[in-house]
């Protein structure tokens, strides 16, 4: 019988990050902030953030700090 822990390792390990993104974590671990995420990629900051809400849901963070310290 699997722990739940073990269970929600294998969940978050089978969620991945689309192409999109993984483009826009990288921009977020080298500190870039929602507005020079959205001039760098053209696209608008809301969309930047739509993205980075996903993000931090399959990564599990609360937050921007959480998700560059606890890096998966």
């Amino acid at each position: 019988m699997l722990q739940i822990c073990s269970i929600k390792t294998i969940i978050m390990t089978a969620i991945k990050l689309t192409t999109r993104e993984n483009e826009i974590y990288e921009l977020i671990l080298v500190g870039k902030s929602n507005q020079k995420i959205g001039e760098d990629l053209f696209i608008s900051i809301n969309t930047v953030k739509t993205h980075v809400a996903r993000i931090l849901r399959k990564k599990s963070a609360t937050n921007r700090i959480e998700l560059i310290t606890n890096q998966k």
